[in-house]
């Protein structure tokens, strides 16, 4: 897939806040999801040292990020949506965890070079503007040895692989269908394998390893 560093991928996404985004943090706060980041969490920070810095990119609710600092590591989290980040930092407070919740855009993160040793970005690439300066910001902002991880929805996947893993959500009927139909809509931005690699080798990574299962696509990128 080519892809222009200074042209935009599509229009941007209406920011979700306000009600929007306090009734997505409902439907994404159930029990087996929550379980879900944790176990998630344990395996993508069980390498890291004592210290290691962690930034998660458009945090959403913030149960991820929390997710990732209840072991101790230093944890950040960035979000177009001011929304996002009183909902988070009110979660993160009441689960007695610090995590710092800042609003900001990828494209163009408020971070020094060689910042952090892990950034993490779930469900989210597929809505960036600027995807190319998205990886690159996340290159810079990477420690040298440090990784990138992109967890999003798989443009090859079926349309029973959507309902195997929303019926894993455990949401109530409506609620479910609902989530079905968004995550239909959505699967028409995401990216195949193939076009993310393209889109990798224009950034200063320029490889990466995809990987695929159910409606996910989970991309690993190192910065030497």
């Amino acid at each position: 897939m080519s892809e222009i560093k200074d042209r935009k991928r599509f229009k941007l996404l209406p920011e979700m806040g306000g009600a929007l985004a306090r009734n997505y943090a409902r439907q994404r706060g159930t029990e087996p999801q929550l379980e879900a980041w944790r176990k998630q969490a344990v395996e993508l920070t069980a390498d890291l040292p004592d210290g290691a810095r962690i930034l998660e990119v458009a945090f959403g609710p913030g149960y991820f990020a929390v997710e990732l600092a209840r072991p101790g590591f230093s944890v950040t989290g960035l979000d177009v949506a001011p929304t996002f980040v009183e909902i988070a930092s009110e979660y993160a407070r009441t689960q007695g965890i610090d995590v710092e919740f800042l609003e900001g855009d990828v494209s163009g993160m408020p971070f020094e070079d060689e910042s952090f040793d892990l950034v993490v970005c779930q469900a989210a690439f597929k809505n960036f503007v600027w995807p190319v300066k998205a990886l690159d910001e996340m290159y810079r902002v990477l420690r040298p040895g440090g990784t990138a991880i992109v967890q999003d929805m798989n443009r090859d996947a079926t349309d029973g692989d959507i309902v195997r893993e929303v019926e894993g959500m455990k949401l109530g009927k409506l609620a479910g269908l609902g989530v079905r139909q968004t995550l239909g809509q959505l699967r028409r931005r995401a990216y195949t394998p193939v076009q993310f690699g393209g889109l990798v080798a224009e950034t200063a990574f320029r490889t990466c390893e995809v990987t695929t299962a159910g409606i996910g696509l989970d991309v690993r990128l190192t910065r030497p």
